[in-house]
């Protein structure tokens, strides 16, 4: 009986088998990848915490490439960018209402910290917060923001008013060691906070605009 089965019929079960691991390694990057995203997107609450907003910002995303070549941005350099990264618009009723903008430090020892700053329309900062730097080249599970006083001195501020925030306003009692430690400087902070702020100035338009990122 079993000699009678044809060839087909008897790789079945193997060919059932296949499918069944790769179903399930497919299931489980996309599992994986929910969860990065659920965490990036309970992130993302803080910086648009004071705007009324009716997307998904997390996927409501634009990709700024950290080669700098892109068509239509300007001025991309004065991000800092070390890999890609997202900005991130929040909509209210179909109307862009604040985006974030990445940004990236040099630390002066050879290294990079990584920024994301909320503007909103009006050029006003809703939220400027240090990004761990995880040292891989993610778009998602990325956003693990580092707590920090000092930083929400930056919440509110226009372009004006960046350079005003100084490393005087840092003390022991407010956590600077826990900002980011000795090796970045508050001046290198502010300077970059300011440089985004050109950048998205010079980029209102496009970002606004822009298509999504597509996930590949």
């Amino acid at each position: 009986m079993n000699a009678s089965k044809s060839p087909a019929l008897r790789f079945l079960p193997l060919a059932l088998i296949i499918f069944v691991i790769l179903l399930a390694g497919y299931s489980s990057r996309a599992l994986l990848l929910d969860q990065k995203q659920n965490y990036d997107r309970a992130k993302l609450q803080q910086f648009f915490a004071e705007i009324p907003f009716d997307n998904d910002v997390l996927l409501d995303a634009y990709l700024i490439p950290a080669d700098g070549e892109h068509p239509s941005l300007v001025n991309t350099e004065l991000l800092g960018l070390q890999r890609d990264r997202l900005a991130y618009r929040a909509r209210q009723d179909g109307e862009v209402v604040a985006v974030a903008v990445p940004a990236t430090v040099d630390d002066g020892f050879n290294g990079t910290v990584d920024l994301l700053i909320s503007v909103d329309m009006f050029g006003r900062i809703g939220a400027a917060r240090v990004i761990e730097d995880l040292n891989d080249n993610e778009l998602y599970g990325v956003l693990e923001v580092i707590e920090s006083k000092w930083m929400e001195e930056f919440s509110g501020s226009s372009m004006r008013d960046i350079l005003g925030v100084s490393w005087s306003k840092i003390t022991a009692d407010r956590e600077y060691d826990q900002f980011v430690g000795a090796s970045l400087t508050p001046k290198a902070v502010s300077n970059r906070i300011y440089d985004a702020l050109v950048f998205f100035q010079s980029n209102r338009i496009e970002l606004m605009r822009g298509g999504a990122y597509e996930l590949q």
